[in-house]
């Protein structure tokens, strides 16, 4: 394994020694190099011969002399030097300071040894991977076709999205044993890693700190992957870190996605924010899902009318019917008068095997496979797979008849 030089800056002689102390029983760390100050940082690195700076900085934030000025002096100086700063408590206000002064990882005191000895090792892999793309000749990759991008999207919480992005991307990976990658854009509330029962070790925002540098290894090294056979780029682990995600951001990650999955399930918040617009623009399919009850079929009513007021495809909206009961006052033939659309699928309501699987974190459709619900996921991953293949042609999904547009049609809700 090749070795990885670090420089440790830390104005705290006990803490720098903690440090030294931790990377002394790594083997492949040597060269630990020692700074107290942002001016000895500078003429260590002034002095260097070409080829022996150090590979990794693991840098102080609240230095005397500015911590976060010396990363960014460093990121703009020296930027095949990757900067790991170390704060006190983790603040929205310090992220952001260390994000913009480059860093590639945030850690806190009192330190991990693990997680300290894991961020050097992987801003060292991700350097060296930049290193070897810009020495090598462009290849270009075509790929016959593009991952299609399938978003779970609805207006009305509590209506299952998470649930049913997760079992539709778990059967769309056993249909034709396609590539799937499930996406949580829930950005701060998202509990899609929770429902594999995973705590997911890498978060999107992983992803942003490094999205100057994105590309498909890159990627790769921060989805979790998951034994169905799929998967997972999870959602933040800490509320306000979506602050920092853009809509380019998002749009740019989809792109990378598209060229290393046949699809891509996007699991959306239940309100259409900026950062996550692209998730809309880039579907093939747009799943809105609704439920038997007169406040979401409202909420879906005033969805359908914003989409096509700002000229949505009408071909890319599926309308799927989730939680499905044969009892309620609501038929299925009501939601489509109200809506003036057929459904695309219909998705029984089975509670208590759906909750068991939630609560064991198991898709449904691995733990109960002959499940009627489970049936119908695998049917619907039929119909997206046929669709694709057809050039998104969707007969169950198209438009209700047109007679008597203008005037309430029998059994529509109001």
């Amino acid at each position: 394994m090749e070795r990885i030089s670090v420089l440790i800056v830390e104005d705290n002689l006990d803490k720098r020694a903690e440090i030294v102390n931790i990377l002394s029983s790594v083997e492949y760390i040597d060269k630990v190099r020692e700074a107290s100050s942002g001016e000895e940082v500078k003429e260590m690195l002034e002095g260097a011969e070409p080829g022996s700076e150090p590979n990794v900085i693991v840098m102080e934030a609240s230095l005397p002399d500015d911590g976060y000025r010396l990363a960014e002096t460093i990121s703009t100086s020296y930027p095949w030097i990757p900067v790991i700063m170390i704060e006190e408590e983790l603040k929205e206000d310090t992220v952001r300071s260390a994000i913009f002064a480059g860093a590639k990882d945030v850690l806190l005191y009192p330190l991990n040894p693990g997680k300290l000895v894991e961020a050097i090792y992987r801003s060292f892999e991700a350097e060296k991977k930049k290193t070897l793309r810009k020495d090598q000749p462009t290849v270009l990759r075509k790929k016959a076709r593009q991952g299609q991008v399938i978003t779970v999207f609805s207006t009305k919480g509590g209506v299952g999205k998470t649930f049913v992005a997760t079992n539709l991307a778990v059967s769309l990976a056993l249909h034709g044993k396609k590539k799937v990658v499930l996406v949580d854009l829930d950005l701060d509330l998202g509990n899609a890693a929770l429902a594999f029962n995973i705590v997911p070790r890498y978060n999107i925002s992983d992803i942003i700190n490094e999205i100057r540098n994105l590309d498909r290894d890159l990627m790769e090294s921060y989805l979790i992957p998951h034994q169905s056979g799929i998967k997972i780029l999870a959602a933040n682990t800490q509320p306000g870190m979506g602050e920092f995600i853009n809509a380019e951001h998002i749009e740019l990650i989809i792109k990378v996605l598209q060229e290393l999955f046949d699809y891509i399930v996007l699991d959306m918040p239940s309100r259409l924010q900026d950062p996550v617009a692209p998730a809309l623009h880039e579907a093939e399919m747009l799943l809105l899902l609704v439920t038997q009850d007169v406040a979401t079929i409202r909420n879906i009513k005033a969805c359908l009318v914003s989409l096509h007021a700002m000229n949505y495809p009408r071909h890319k909206i599926k309308l799927v019917l989730n939680k499905t009961e044969s009892r309620s006052d609501i038929r299925v033939k009501d939601i489509e008068a109200t809506l003036n659309q057929g459904l695309f699928g219909i998705l029984p309501a089975e509670h208590k095997i759906a909750s068991s699987s939630l609560n064991k974190g198991t898709p449904v459709v691995q733990l109960h496979p002959r499940a009627k619900i489970s049936r119908s996921f695998r049917h619907l991953a039929r119909q997206i797979a046929g669709a694709g293949e057809n050039g998104s042609a969707a007969a169950p999904g198209g438009t209700v008849s047109s007679r008597g547009k203008g005037r309430k049609q029998e059994g529509e809700i109001e």
